[in-house]
């Protein structure tokens, strides 16, 4: 009779064994599952980060004189006194010259 009871024994230790790993590979799951969100999250914010300084730089750039300038021209197209203005007109072999 000693033996059967070491086999209820072996058996009820190696169940709980397989119970204790069972839960163990599943918060190894959620953490590599964590570790990864974790690194997305961190890659949003560099890329975010990246974004603000850039235009960080294009506001103070912009508020700079020839910022200013730069912008008006794009933008507005304002010209300085003086400077010649170049207008081109295409067009395609069908069209032919557009008369306004």
């Amino acid at each position: 009779m000693p033996r059967l009871r070491w086999i209820v024994v072996s058996l009820c230790s190696i169940l709980l064994f397989l119970m204790l790993f069972n839960g163990y590979l599943r918060e190894l799951k959620k953490l590599n599952e964590l570790s990864n969100r974790i690194d997305e999250h961190v890659q949003t914010l560099v890329r975010l980060k990246l974004d603000i300084e850039d235009k960080n730089e294009k506001i103070n750039y912009y508020n700079t004189p020839d910022g200013i300038a730069k912008l008006a021209r794009q933008e507005f197209n304002l010209v300085l006194p003086g400077e010649k203005i170049y207008i081109l007109e295409y067009y395609t072999t069908e069209e032919g010259p557009q008369k306004k």
